[in-house]
């Protein structure tokens, strides 16, 4: 039947007509499915982000696994422990002194640190080792305890067997001494790991975080700093907060002239601390960023490499307790112990020999989580600014606080801009709750010169005091 025209009478055939709703506006029909495309738009960005995810962790650890096979050694003492940062575990740091082209100088540990690392627990403490402390090694007899690890080094096959690398064998020799020197395994403890890094190692670091800001407590001096030619040279730094790049700050940690190797281990630790304390800065996305950089500068190029570790960092397990605690803990809560003249017995030439029961004492503090409980500390204030009594009002706010709080004084006359809270003992539970207390900046044991106080933590007042 032909279509009808306009006009045209009915012709029985049906036409179909979109009606419009009664409460849409003429000209805006209704999307269908605009819901449906939003989450259908929501799964696939969803997919793409974790893709991403995927392949960023992916490449990350096919770095980690690439240089883990030139880092890594394997442990070479008899039974060597198996531990994970995952639960806990134990590892000797050693700062290595060794001059490339120059094998008649040896090596020698430079620097020692144990640190204790919980991820689970999301808290890690350093304890110092003075290099001049008095042990006694096979063969050698009484010497200092940076002697263990060049010892390892030069009689590597001699002490573990064929093949035994130097590295491996200073690094087996060390860790023995340290644990027996510290008496870990009455404590059901062990040094479970160890790494070495050296002055390249170090500086790299840094630089890979972009520098590091370090607030220097006093005036440093040094006219005899030893240089890369054997040689020395004068260097100081000014006290108060600056920005220090790599070869900096490893001055910075190393110098020793000024005062002693006590005052030069609160300052290593203070740069970690730092160090800590500038990757947690970066958030998240920066971090990411920044982990490529930091393995290229343990990696090196040729020659001594930076950074040599017996513990597997491309172990699932190992990796995941070192990104978590370097993202994780917070730097004020970083436990910072070294043997000092509160453990030490006497002086035998150069030699310090400590009081047994006064080292594990210290032991004690630096194997438990924070605690204020546990630390018992006690605090002093002193003024550091022109407002008579300002010390006392602060200290009687602390006593109600909950506060242990010593009689308040006077600071040395000085300009105090900021106030500061020292660390002589470690406590950083205490210290914590302190400086969210007083808004005040932390700093370690550098106490400023004329500062003379039984105090475990010393809290100077600053002028930014007044406006509280």
């Amino acid at each position: 039947m032909p279509r009808g025209r306009p006009g045209d009478p009915y012709t029985d055939e049906t036409i179909a007509v979109r009606q419009r709703r009664p409460d849409v506006p003429a000209g805006r029909l209704p999307r269908r499915g605009g819901l449906a495309r939003f989450w259908r738009r929501a799964r696939l960005a969803l997919i793409i982000a974790l893709a991403l995810a995927l392949l960023g962790a992916g490449l990350l650890y096919w770095q980690v696994a690439s240089l883990a096979g030139a880092l890594t050694v394997a442990d070479v003492r008899n039974n060597p422990p198996i531990a994970s940062p995952l639960i806990g575990a134990n590892v000797l740091i050693i700062g290595v002194d060794e001059r490339p082209g120059h094998p008649e100088e040896g090596v020698r540990g430079d620097t020692l640190i144990l640190a204790r690392l919980d991820a689970a627990g999301r808290w890690a403490s350093l304890l110092s080792i003075p290099r001049d402390t008095q042990v006694e090694l096979p063969s050698v007899g009484v010497t200092k305890i940076n002697v263990a690890y060049g010892q390892g080094y030069a009689r590597a096959e001699e002490l573990y067997g064929p093949g035994v690398s130097p590295q491996q064998g200073g690094m087996a020799l060390a860790a023995s001494t340290v644990e027996e020197f510290l008496q870990l395994r009455r404590r059901g403890m062990s040094v479970d790991f160890v790494a070495t890094v050296n002055f390249a190692g170090f500086a790299g670091l840094i630089d890979a975080l972009g520098g590091v800001t370090i607030d220097v407590p006093r005036y440093i001096l040094d006219e005899a700093y030893p240089t890369e030619d054997f040689g020395v040279m004068r260097v100081e730094f000014q006290p108060g907060p600056q920005r220090m790049d790599g070869a900096t700050a490893l001055i910075y940690a190393r110098t020793r002239h000024a005062d002693s190797d006590f005052g030069r281990a609160e300052r290593q630790q203070q740069v970690v601390r730092a160090m800590l304390q500038e990757f947690r800065a970066k958030g998240w996305l920066g971090q990411a960023l920044t982990v490529p950089a930091a393995l290229r500068a343990i990696g090196g190029e040729e020659g001594a490499r930076p950074v040599v570790t017996t513990m597997p960092i491309d172990r699932l397990d190992v990796l995941l307790g070192l990104m978590g605690l370097a993202g994780a803990v917070d730097p004020a809560a970083l436990g910072q112990f070294r043997l000092g003249p509160e453990q030490l017995a006497f002086e035998n030439g150069s030699n310090l020999v400590w009081d047994d029961g006064a080292v594990q004492a210290l032991l004690d503090q630096w194997q438990r989580p924070p605690s204020e409980a546990a630390e018992n500390a006690l605090v002093q204030v002193l003024n550091g600014t022109e407002v008579t009594g300002l010390a006392r009002d602060v200290s009687l706010e602390l006593e109600a606080a909950g506060f242990r709080v010593m009689v308040p004084g006077n600071a040395p006359p000085a300009l105090y801009e900021r106030t500061r809270i020292y660390d002589r003992t470690g406590n950083p539970a205490t210290v914590r709750r302190l400086a969210r207390t007083l808004g005040a900046e932390i700093l370690g044991d550098g106490l400023p010169e004329g500062v003379l106080t039984d105090a475990d933590i010393v809290v100077i007042l600053g002028d930014d005091a007044l406006e509280r």
